[in-house]
């Protein structure tokens, strides 16, 4: 009983984390709601509304199977709470059954006599106590009996009243879910005439694209150029190091190496020209050590465009980005994501741009309207480098990019889960 019971809790309390899970998914909608509102009529449909309106959807979907979720956990315990039903009736049958047996022996064994003479007939006086003890504890059991009855019917009663409550539950839960399904599909609908919207000016599409692609270039080709240029003055200072090494006794040389006090990397690691002192090595594992776990260089922040190359759904639009836009507020607060150097402040296409070294791992952060920091400054994580600067749109965005050396990679593997 102690042990169903504790089952029952844990199950409650995993309820409870997906109810908490569900009101937060739901607040996220509201806020994607909220920014699709702000954008008004007279404007042009665009990627970035798109991206909006496929966020909410997957959010509505993801609260559909929370829902799915909370009806197999009520399931789960109607199921335990049936058997325990059918346990306790077979128990409450066996103990009826026994006591009424007792109270037949009682009913034939009921007179005085009969008494006396069970306890006359003793063939010592130590028997004839034994008989008295014997009858105390018949009485005691018939007793016992009767309470266990009473206690089972007491269970019986409460498992029953616990099902009808699941049910009432899972019927609620039902409901929401079918009342999320119907929005779902009113937001497939909006979604189809949001894509022939953004179809009758595909034309006009690719060649913002076309423009945008010509930027991503040359913020490409900058990070690159500066990625080489820190690779060289590596490179340089790994060869004065070796020569000044070279001019001293052997017993005086050092072989820059982690500490034991130092993080450690997760298992061996290749020598890297950019990891070439404790310190800096220490940032670049500390930096991989945070995959997936690293903050959202501003606080609010929706994914208006993904990394890598991607169709646009309904058209013939395709999207290639080095790194992911980030829809947020205009001016909102724009901060480092790891601690590192800051190895240049710059502008491509009118923008302000920022890179930040994190031993071999590099971070970039595009679109600025102002930066708070300068070339060579060492930066915490959570630092503010600067504000956000807005799209054509008048939307606050900002691109970010990641690098390990001159490869571009995903940036929402390494960010936190949102």
């Amino acid at each position: 009983m102690v042990l169903t019971m504790f089952v029952i809790n844990a199950q409650s309390q995993t309820r409870e984390d997906l109810e908490k899970k569900r009101r937060e998914i739901q607040q996220e909608i509201n806020e994607l709601q909220q920014a699709q509102s702000n954008i008004t009529k007279d404007k042009k449909a665009s990627l970035s509304q798109l991206k909006l309106i496929e966020k909410k959807l997957r959010s509505r979907y993801a609260v559909i199977d929370n829902l799915n979720d909370e009806m197999h956990l009520i399931d789960n315990t109607i199921f335990s709470n049936n058997r325990e039903i059918y346990r306790l009736q077979k128990q409450l049958d066996t103990l009826k059954m026994q006591y009424a047996k007792t109270i037949e022996y009682a009913y034939k064994n009921r007179s005085s006599y009969d008494m006396m003479n069970f306890l006359f007939t003793a063939s010592s006086f130590n028997d004839a106590i034994r008989r008295i003890a014997y009858l105390k504890s018949y009485r005691q059991y018939r007793d016992d009996q009767a309470q266990n009855i009473n206690k089972t019917q007491k269970e019986l009663s409460q498992k029953i009243n616990m099902l009808t409550l699941n049910k009432k539950e899972k019927g609620k839960v039902l409901d929401e879910q079918n009342k999320q399904k119907v929005i779902l599909e009113e937001e497939k609908q909006e979604k189809n005439q949001f894509v022939t919207k953004l179809k009758a000016r595909e034309k006009e599409i690719e060649k913002e694209m076309a423009a945008k692609r010509k930027v991503e270039r040359s913020l490409q080709n900058a990070i690159a150029a500066i990625v080489k240029r820190e690779i060289e003055a590596a490179r340089r200072k790994a060869e004065e190091e070796a020569k000044k090494a070279a001019a001293k006794p052997a017993s005086t040389t050092t072989n820059p190496k982690l500490t034991p006090t130092e993080v450690k990397p997760n298992g061996p690691r290749k020598e890297n020209i950019l990891e070439n002192t404790p310190e800096v090595t220490k940032v670049s594992v500390g930096f991989e050590n945070n995959r997936g776990n690293l903050p959202w260089p501003v606080d609010k922040a929706s994914v208006a465009a993904g990394f890598g190359r991607q169709k646009i759904e309904g058209t013939s639009l395709i999207e290639d980005n080095i790194g992911i836009t980030i829809q947020t507020n205009a001016g909102a607060n724009v901060k480092a994501v790891f601690e590192g150097v800051v190895t240049s402040v710059y502008d491509v296409a009118g923008s302000q741009t920022i890179t930040i070294k994190h031993g071999k791992y590099f971070t970039t952060y595009y679109n600025l309207s102002t930066v708070n920091v300068s070339k060579g400054a060492s930066v915490n994580m959570g630092q503010l480098l600067g504000k956000a600067g807005t799209n054509d749109d008048g939307d606050g965005e900002i691109l970010f990019v990641v690098n390990i050396e001159s490869t571009f990679v995903n940036p929402e593997l390494w960010l936190k889960s949102k």
